[in-house]
């Protein structure tokens, strides 16, 4: 998944595997938004579940028993 930063406009790659690990605790937890930090200036970005799962249509979500 591709995101461009907010305060600095630099893109940056989140890559599969972070984006199916963050949804899942996402759900688990109850959370509408995630914050990433970008790598360029340090600041954080909100980024939506919405988007998250656009970015992922093959995530299910897996609960630990």
């Amino acid at each position: 998944m591709q995101h461009r930063c907010n305060d600095c406009h630099m893109p940056y790659t989140i890559h599969k595997d972070l984006v199916h690990n963050t949804l899942d605790k996402m759900t688990k937890k109850g959370w509408e938004y995630y914050d990433f930090k970008c790598p360029h200036c340090k600041k954080t970005n909100r980024i939506p579940k919405e988007q998250l799962v656009h970015a992922a249509p093959t995530w299910e979500y897996e609960a630990e028993e």
